[in-house]
C-alpha cells in the first residue's frame, strides 16, 4: 500500500477544509450581498459602528447625503467624517447606547437645516457582549413641514370653528351631537361638554322632531334634501330660538361618518317678520274699515246731494210760485222807469238763481262769493265794467278786481281766453 507523504497530507487537508467551508463562505457572501442590497435600497441613512464609533459599514443613502464616494466612511470616526468634529456629538444616540446598552432615539432639529430622527440599536455577540451599534437616521423634514402645515390649518379651522357667530355642529346618524362650537354653547346656555352627546331632539320644538328624523334618514340615504331649512328650538331656560340650518354628509374612504351643519340664529328676523305680518294684518283691517267708512260716506254724500237737490227744487218752486208772480204784478202797476228797471233786474237775477247755470257754477266753483256771482251774471249779459259798477254802486276798479278774482277761480289767470265766452260755454 502506497504511503501518502506529508505534503500530500497537507494538500488533502486544505482541500477538505475548502470543501467543507466554501459553501459557508459562499452563503456568508450572499448574505452580505443581500444585506448591502437591502440596506442600500433604504431611504434612511444607516451606519454600523464599532464601540469606538468607527464606521464599519454605511449604506448608499448615507454616502449620498454627504456627497461621499462608496465606502469612503469605512474605518473612520463618524463625528470626524460627517460633522468635522473632534469628539462625539452631544446628542449622539450611539453614545447613549454605549452607556446604557439600550436602544435610543433622538430628534435633531438643527443639523444641516433639516429635521432628523436618530435611532441607535445595540449589536451583541453570542455572549451578549456589546460589539457594535447600528444607527438609523430618518429625514423627517417634509413630514415635519406637513405636520406643521396641518397643525396651522387645524388651528385656523379651530379658530374659525370656535369664533364663528353661526352655530357649527357635527352629528352622528342618531342625531347626537359629536362636536359644536362656542356659539352653540352661548346660544343654548349649556357648557360645551354638556352639549357633546346630547340629542338634537332635546333642543328641538316637538313639532319639528319628526321632520328632523326624516331629514337625517334622507341624508343617510343620499336623498336630495332642500337646504337651508328653518327650525324652532329652545334654550336650556326655555327661550325660543329660530335657526336656519344647512347640513351635509361627511365621508371617509367612501363611508358616511357624520353630518356637518351650520345653523344661523334668525330669531330677530322671525320677530321682525311676525311684526311685519301683524302690521300688514292691522293695515288690512284698517283698509277694510276705511272701505266700509268710504261706502257709508258715499251713501251719506249721495243722500246729502239728494237732499240738497230736493231743497233746491223746493226753493226754486217757492220762488217761482211765491215771488216771481208778485214782481210781475208790480211791473203792471204805476211805477216810474227807475223802479221798473230795478224790478226787471230783480226778476232777471231771480231767474238766474233758479237757472241750471248758476247751480252748476256754484257746485263746480264753491269758492265764488255772492258778489262775484252777480258780476258773472252781468258779464254773461254783456255788460261793460262801467255798467256793472253803476249797477252795483261800486267803482270800476272794484269791478276789475272782481273780474281778476273770477278769472283766477275759474283757472283763466294765465290763459288768453275771453271771460264772457268762457262763461257762456259753461
Amino acid at each position: 500500500m502506497k504511503k501518502i507523504s506529508e505534503p500530500d497530507k497537507s494538500n488533502l487537508s486544505t482541500r477538505q477544509i475548502e470543501k467543507k467551508y466554501l459553501p459557508l463562505f459562499e452563503k456568508l457572501r450572499k448574505s452580505e450581498q443581500e444585506k448591502s442590497v437591502i440596506l442600500d435600497a433604504m431611504t434612511e441613512l444607516v451606519l454600523y459602528l464599532d464601540t469606538d464609533l468607527r464606521v464599519i459599514w454605511a449604506n448608499k443613502a448615507m454616502h449620498n447625503q454627504f456627497n461621499l464616494a462608496p465606502r469612503k466612511l469605512n474605518r473612520k470616526y463618524c463625528y470626524e467624517a460627517l460633522h468635522k468634529r473632534s469628539r462625539a456629538c452631544r446628542i449622539c444616540p450611539a453614545v447613549k447606547t454605549l452607556k446604557t446598552g439600550e436602544p435610543q432615539e433622538v430628534v435633531d432639529f438643527s443639523s444641516y437645516k433639516k429635521n432628523w430622527v436618530l435611532r441607535s440599536y445595540p449589536v451583541r455577540d453570542e455572549k451578549e457582549s456589546l460589539i457594535g451599534i447600528v444607527e438609523i437616521v430618518t429625514d423627517i423634514t417634509e413630514r415635519r413641514r406637513a405636520q406643521e402645515a396641518l397643525r396651522q390649518s387645524e388651528q385656523k379651522y379651530r379658530e374659525l370653528f370656535e369664533n364663528a357667530n353661526d352655530i357649527i355642529f357635527i352629528l352622528d346618524f342618531d342625531g347626537k351631537i359629536l362636536s359644536c362650537n362656542a356659539a352653540a354653547s352661548k346660544t343654548y346656555g349649556y357648557e360645551p361638554e354638556q352639549l357633546v352627546g346630547l340629542s338634537i331632539e332635546n333642543l328641538l320644538d316637538q313639532d319639528y322632531v319628526p321632520v328632523v328624523r326624516k331629514l337625517i334618514r334622507q341624508k343617510a340615504g343620499d336623498t336630495e334634501v332642500q337646504s337651508p331649512q328653518e327650525f324652532l328650538t329652545f334654550t336650556r331656560d326655555g327661550e325660543a330660538v329660530w335657526v336656519e340650518v344647512s347640513a351635509r354628509i361627511m365621508r371617509e374612504n367612501g363611508r358616511q361618518v357624520s353630518i356637518h351643519g351650520i345653523a344661523r340664529n334668525i330669531t330677530e328676523r322671525k320677530k321682525m317678520e311676525e311684526a311685519l305680518k301683524k302690521r300688514e294684518r292691522e293695515l288690512e283691517e284698517k283698509s277694510r274699515n276705511l272701505e266700509d267708512a268710504n261706502t257709508a260716506l258715499t251713501v251719506l254724500l249721495k243722500r246729502r246731494e239728494e237732499d240738497k237737490a230736493e231743497l233746491e227744487e223746493k226753493v226754486i218752486c217757492n220762488m217761482r210760485e211765491l215771488i216771481l208772480p208778485y214782481i210781475e204784478n208790480l211791473k203792471m202797476t204805476h211805477i216810474d222807469s227807475h223802479q221798473l228797471n230795478q224790478l226787471e233786474i230783480l226778476e232777471r237775477n231771480l231767474n238766474e238763481i233758479v237757472s241750471p247755470f248758476l247751480r252748476n257754477l256754484s257746485s263746480k266753483y264753491p269758492s265764488l262769493t255772492p258778489t262775484e256771482i252777480k258780476v258773472i251774471n252781468f258779464i254773461k249779459e254783456g255788460r261793460t265794467t262801467k255798467e256793472i259798477a253803476k249797477l252795483l254802486k261800486v267803482s270800476a276798479r272794484t269791478v276789475e278786481v272782481h273780474r281778476n278774482n273770477i278769472r283766477k277761480k275759474l283757472r283763466l289767470k294765465n290763459r288768453k281766453a275771453n271771460l264772457r265766452s268762457h262763461l257762456l260755454s259753461l
